[in-house]
Order: C-alpha cells, then structure tokens, then sequence
C-alpha cells in the first residue's frame, strides 16, 4: 500500500508546528513541513518521533467498563450510553454540580477546550476545570493585570530578551532556534534561573539567583530604572505609578540583593547588559508561577516589561470565529469550585479551580462531586499530593478517564474510553495567541485512526443527554465550516493550502494605549486590591511561607522539563524512553561529596508532604544548595513531595518549585 502525504499540524506544545504525515496504514512517520509560513520545516524530537506513539501497542482500542469481576471490553456507543446515564443520575440527585469536566494538556488549548466548556455549561454545571489550574495562567493573569495580555518579541526590534524561570530550548524549541538566531545577530540574551540550561549556556549574562526570590530580583532592577536610568512611563495611562517609584525607593539594594544571592557587582553588569540595549521583552516560565506569590512575582517583572519596552503593548489577535450555539440556553448554575477562595482565576478562566477539586470530593466542600470525566489528564502524576487525588479520585461514584493509554489514572477509572492523537483529528488553532494572524487546520493523516477524537465524544455525549442543539453538526467538518462564517477563511483555504494555514485580517492594532478594560497599565491592580491582596508586588506579597533550614536544608524544584517527554506523556514509547529511561536526582558533586554520596546512588528525598526514591545524578548544572527532578515517573511520582497548601492567592496554583527539601542514602 503505498503512503499518503497529509500537511497538518504537530499538537503536542503550544507552538503548533506544521508537519507532514507519511502513513501507509503500518507504519507513521512525521516530518517538517517547509510550506509552513511559521515554523518552515522546524520539527522537534519530540513532533519527528510521534509516529511510534501513533502506532505503539499499548494504546488503548477498545472502551472498558469496571465491573465486580473485572474490567470488560464494551463497544463505544454503549460506552457513550453508561457515561450519559450516570451524569444524568448524579444530576438529578445532586445537582449538575456534581459532575466535574476535566480537560488535561494531551488535549491543549483550542477546540477541545471550547467544546469541553460548552458541554460542561450546557448539561449545567460550572465546573469545566483544565491544565490551567495549575500551568500557564498564572503567567496569563500576571501579565492581563498589568497591562492586558502576553508580550510577545519582535526580533528585529529588540535589543535584549530576559528569559526568566523558563528553559525554552526545551519547552518551546521553534522559538528558541528564533532566539538563538537573534542572539547570533546581536540581540542580548539575559537568563534568571537557578540552574545551568540549554538556554543559558547561550546566554550573555545568566544570573543564578535563589529559588524562590525573583520577585526580589524584579523589584532590584524597577529601583535601578527609576532611581539610575531615570525611566518612568510613557504618558498618563497608568494607574499606581507613584505608589510603585514610592515602594522601591523604600527598599534598599542590600535587603532585595540578600534575598537574591546575587551580589551587587553582578547585578550592576547585569543591569547594564540589560537597560543598555533597550528595547527588551522578558520571558517568563513555569519556575515563576509554581510558588506561593506566583502571580505576584509576574506582576513585578511585568511592571520592569513596561519600562524596558513601553511600546510593547500586548494586544489580543484572534480570528472571529463563530460562537458555538446554544450559549445562550445554558441553564442556571451553581458557583465553580473556587469561586470564593480564587475570584479572579475562576472570573478569567469562567471553569473551576482543579486544586480543590480534591477537597469537594472528599469533604462535599462546597458541594459534592460525584462524577468526573477526565480527558487528556492524569493527576495521579501531574497533580500536587497525589495520595489525596488518588482518595478522592477512588471516592468518586463515577469516574470516566478519555486518553491514549492505561495511565495511572485510567487504571482508578470506572470508565476508560480510547482518544485519538492528533494525527486523527480536525481541529483549528489559531497562531494568532502568538501574535501573528494564521489559524491553522489538523486534520486526519492516518489510515488505521484509534480511539476517538474529542469532538466526537463531545458531540455523542451532548446528544445521550439532550444537548443536541449544542452540536447541530454531523462532525467537526461541519462544525468548522459554520465557525469560520464569521471570518475571511473558509475551510476549502484550510484544507488545500500546502502549510495546512490561512492567514487572516487582524483587528488594527493600536499604541495608543494599553488593552485593559481602562486603556491603562495598572502598576497596582484595581482588581487585586479589591480582594483584599496587596495591588502592588510588595516584599510581603513575594515572600515564601517557609525556607530552607538544618531539617531541609535544599531547594527542590520537582518540575524540571527534559527534551524527550512533555510533561508526563511518552514514557510508555521506547523511542522516548531510550532517551532518558530512569528518572533521576540531580545534585551538585560538592553537595554529594559533603554527604557521601556518588554518581548512581540510591537516595530518599523527602520534604513534609512524603519521599520518593531516585539515583543520584551529579551535575554541576544546579546550585550547591538545590535539587533538581523531572515530573510525570509513576515509579518515582514527584508529587509524593508536594502538597494543597500555600496555594498562590490569586491563581490558586500549587507549590512545585523551590520547595524546602532534604537527601538521604537509602538504607536497605
């Protein structure tokens, strides 16, 4: 049989590259496709290899129902069927309420999460949860409190960039090779993190500060700019400019510097570099919002974006798209789970807050939850203090897990139900979240597809419970080709450009002023002041609850990303797995020595919340003074050293890095 050639698009990250499929039915292979107006053949390891997942054994083929002697093979309709007549149940009893809609990241961010939403709020219930309970928005609210979205980089403009608590050469690869290319041509690159990456061996200036003390750092280099670089704002569209000069001028460079590690000679060349090629654009990543003060944190270095970059002002490009039918039919509901503890995470994201996901299911707080469907999840890895998810997930009457393969959390579930991959589906992602104005279209590449894709078991599962009229289609074809009315685009453009794209007319952009409700940049948050928090990032507000002492004498950070994974998928492929097939601890040789401790060693880390064992890895890319492990291993599962507590005020985001940790030898 010979082989096809389909353009589409990679959705494993956010970066959505094109590809081409080659599949002749036994075997998928995937490469770079060069017609792609963005990533322009660019593939990663990760995008090149997942063929071998496509076609890997251990997917999931058939739905499974739970039963008193065992699991049993059941075919999809029926499947569809007892999910449907368990929700409606629950309703009835309980409220739509009780059922719970968990989106994870294997499904990302676009149509999957508009149609999960709009099934979640159309049967009733506010409690559509996803990823983004504890990845990403923290960055998103940071960033929207400021001054109303992301900044992206312009590389022909800028001077500097600072990536700070992120490693982009391996969560966004596409955009590190466009970084690295920058760098090549002058632009400076600054990187604030405590560990030595793939990204800051590029740098031109890498400040290894403390876990836990960015914020500090922000601070330090907002009273150099107004009291050495003499910057202040642009024009009068500001809210709080005053307050904030007012709080930096009361802080010493000795108290924000103590906190840092960083001494005062490295942080006046490292001022320079940075305040001496403006225009510059500041990266944040996940090492900034996996800590109490999180948000907080963000806002400092946002506020330090608005002077490096006043004209950088982020404004929002999507395509106008349709809305999906039948919004306006969404019955009454109850609050989402975190309405009152996270107002602003739950009124930004309109879904629950995940991280109390746990404490209503076994406490009935605020309510109870007794179904759950969780598709493209695994909490059991990917959560904080997995011992109380999984209680609460074997507490649940129901529990309906839609994914690829028999993860640790399917193997809890009432209800396993096959999902497609990518190379099986029709989506749309739309690349102007990025800033440029392209959507783009996946579409089905293979011969032998698995499982179903998420539009269709949200259209079958929206009819099970009469719903229909939210997915008046027959598939997502359909679907698409009524949401793209609303634009330039058709889904003829989509299906027979060579990148699987078609560019679009964004709203004009203006700089006028900032894209905030008010037109203003909020130096100090209407918003937040309103809840009672501090609406400017004082010392207090960026404050860890507990540091490092004799009974836990090192900073752990448990969510280090490595190039062969994203987060905990791909484990159970060899291609994947031969990469890097156990999981380690990294520790600094002269820490090891001082413990006795060598290369390959057994060791137990611990912190208040539990232990895991690991082999020790040497390496001199942590600081003396931290640990450093991968998330996403079931046979040493992170979140056995994490817990529900010191969640981040404003977002609700768990603690996961610079955790107060300890490292002993196991002992038989």
């Amino acid at each position: 049989m010979s082989s096809s050639a389909i353009p589409t698009l990679c959705n494993i990250c956010d970066e959505h590259c094109g590809i081409v499929v080659h599949d002749d039915g036994n075997t998928t292979s995937v490469t770079g496709n060069r017609d792609h107006p963005i990533s322009k053949g660019f593939t990663c390891f990760k995008g090149k290899h997942f063929g071998a997942v496509h076609q890997s054994q251990d997917r999931l083929t058939r739905p499974m129902l739970r039963t008193k002697s065992g699991r049993r093979e059941i075919a999809f309709d029926e499947a569809v069927d007892v999910m449907a007549e368990h929700f409606l149940r629950f309703k009835q009893e309980s409220g739509a309420e009780s059922v719970a809609f968990y989106k994870g990241e294997g499904l990302k961010h676009f149509d999957a999460a508009h149609y999960m939403r709009h099934l979640t709020n159309g049967f009733g219930s506010p409690n559509y949860i996803s990823v983004g309970s504890l990845c990403h928005f923290s960055q998103t609210l940071g960033h929207s409190l400021t001054y109303g979205g992301t900044p992206s980089p312009d590389f022909q403009r800028i001077g500097v960039a600072v990536i700070w608590g992120s490693n982009p050469a391996v969560s966004y690869p596409r955009t590190f090779s466009e970084i690295r290319k920058a760098v090549r041509e002058g632009t400076r690159l600054v990187v604030i993190d405590p560990s030595n990456t793939e990204t800051s061996n590029h740098a031109t200036v890498h400040l290894r500060v403390r876990p836990g003390s960015d914020g500090f750092l922000a601070l330090a280099f907002i009273k150099h700019a107004v009291e050495v670089e003499g910057l202040k704002p642009l024009d009068d569209l500001n809210t709080g400019w005053e307050d904030l000069v007012e709080l930096v001028q009361g802080l010493s460079y000795d108290d924000l510097l103590s906190k840092t590690d960083i001494g005062p000679e490295e942080f006046r060349e490292s001022a320079r570099t940075i305040f001496g090629n403006r225009p510059g654009w500041t990266k944040v990543g996940l090492g900034l919002e996996h800590r109490p003060g999180g948000v907080q944190t963000i806002r400092a270095t946002a506020c330090l974006q608005s002077l490096l970059d006043p004209l950088n002002r982020p404004f929002p490009t999507l395509a106008k798209l349709k809305a999906l039918p039948g919004r306006d039919r969404y019955p009454a509901m109850a609050n989402p789970i975190g309405r009152f503890e996270f107002p602003l995470f739950t009124g930004a994201r309109h879904e629950g807050q995940g991280m109390l996901l746990t404490r209503a299911i076994l406490e009935n707080d605020p309510y109870p939850i007794r179904g759950l469907l969780c598709a493209g999840g695994n909490p059991m890895l990917t959560f904080p203090s997995v011992r109380g998810h999984g209680s609460a997930l074997e507490k649940l009457d129901f529990l309906v897990v839609f994914d690829l393969f028999m993860t640790p959390t399917a193997r809890l579930a009432d209800l396993v139900f096959p999902s497609s991959d990518h190379l099986d589906s029709t989506e749309l992602f739309d690349y102007g979240r990025t800033g440029v104005p392209y959507l783009g279209m996946m579409r089905p590449a293979t011969r032998a597809p698995k499982g179903w894709p998420t539009w269709k078991l949200c259209f079958e599962l929206a009819g099970r419970l009469d719903l229909e009229y939210l997915f008046p289609w027959k598939d997502n074809r359909q679907g698409l080709e009524y949401r793209l009315s609303g634009t330039s685009v058709t889904l003829e453009d989509l299906e027979g450009s060579a990148g699987s794209t078609a560019a679009y007319q964004p709203t004009q952009r203006t700089n006028d002023k900032w894209h905030t409700s008010d037109g203003t940049l909020h130096y100090r948050s209407v918003k937040v002041d309103s809840i009672g928090e501090s609406g400017i990032p004082t010392p207090d507000s960026l404050s860890l609850p507990t540091e490092v002492d004799e009974r836990f004498p090192f900073w752990l950070s448990t969510g280090d990303r490595i190039f062969p994974y994203q987060h905990g998928r791909f484990r159970e492929v060899s291609v994947y797995r031969d990469n890097c097939p156990d999981p380690i601890l990294t520790v600094h040789p002269n820490a090891a020595r001082r413990m006795g401790m060598k290369s390959g060693d057994s060791v137990v880390v611990s912190t208040i919340h539990g232990s895991a064992e690991l082999l020790v890895h040497l390496s001199e890319i942590v600081r003396e003074d931290c640990l450093a492990m991968t998330h996403g291993w079931e046979e040493a599962n992170a979140n056995e050293l994490t817990g529900l507590d010191h969640l981040d005020s404003l977002s609700g985001f768990p603690w996961l890095k610079a955790l107060p940790a300890r490292i002993d030898l196991k002992t038989d």
